[in-house]
């Protein structure tokens, strides 16, 4: 009799020890999704404990009752009306982390985030504002501080010009290094043509033709 209670004992106690190191795992996925704050992740937290119950390392019985309702989320292209709020979410997280002051972001640098297609869904948008506010040194994220591959999203053919994808990544190529060229220079043109190694008359009628200096005013937000 004493060895039956034994034995009984034994395995409610191995039974519990199972119980408390399943019920740790989870604990520590719902603290990491508490910190990290996007809903994909708790989407991510589910799918690793269900691939942990095929390969036997999570209890099925103990998967079924955390995952009551399954959790699908459609990918953030999808649901791109989320793209702002999220965007001003992982802002305000990086600048407290890195200690900036970045007030905002544009709206047009907003609307060049809503026309990309996003295939590294939320995480690659946080990556993006994490490197974004780690690396400015202004009060706000505009359409110029964004990546090229953001640009390259805006080249739908412009129904008043006429022009091809190729011919307007051409325009926003050169359009881009001409501003970052007067800036470099103090927006002085003549000093920006000799950076250039460029006629000043050349460089005036680029500037008059791809309307520069207008362009610049709307990145700045003024």
């Amino acid at each position: 009799m004493a060895k039956t209670l034994d034995e009984a004992r034994k395995k409610l106690d191995d039974e519990y020890g199972q119980v408390r190191r399943h019920l740790q795992k989870v604990h520590d996925a719902l603290d990491k999704v508490e910190k990290a704050g996007p809903e994909d992740d708790l989407h991510g937290l589910l799918a690793d404990l269900e691939k942990a119950v095929k390969e036997g390392k999570f209890r099925d019985d103990l998967y079924y009752r955390i995952n009551v309702i399954p959790v699908k989320l459609p990918p953030l292209r999808e649901r791109i009306e989320d793209l702002p709020e999220l965007a001003v979410f992982f802002l305000r997280r990086y600048c407290t982390k890195f200690r900036k002051q970045v007030e905002g972001i544009s709206e047009s640098a907003l609307r060049m985030l809503s026309s990309y297609w996003w295939p590294g869904n939320i995480r690659e948008l946080e990556n993006l504002i994490e490197r974004l506010v780690a690396i400015t040194d202004k009060t706000w994220i505009t359409e110029d501080d964004l990546p090229f591959e953001f640009r390259m999203a805006q080249l739908d053919r412009d129904p008043r010009t006429g022009e091809s994808l190729f011919q307007g990544a051409m325009t926003a190529f050169e359009r881009n290094l001409l501003i970052r060229a007067l800036e470099k220079n103090g927006w002085n043109v003549t000093a920006t043509a000799r950076y250039l190694g460029l006629p000043l008359s050349t460089l005036k009628f680029k500037l008059e033709k791809l309307d520069v200096r207008e362009f610049a005013k709307r990145l700045r937000g003024s």
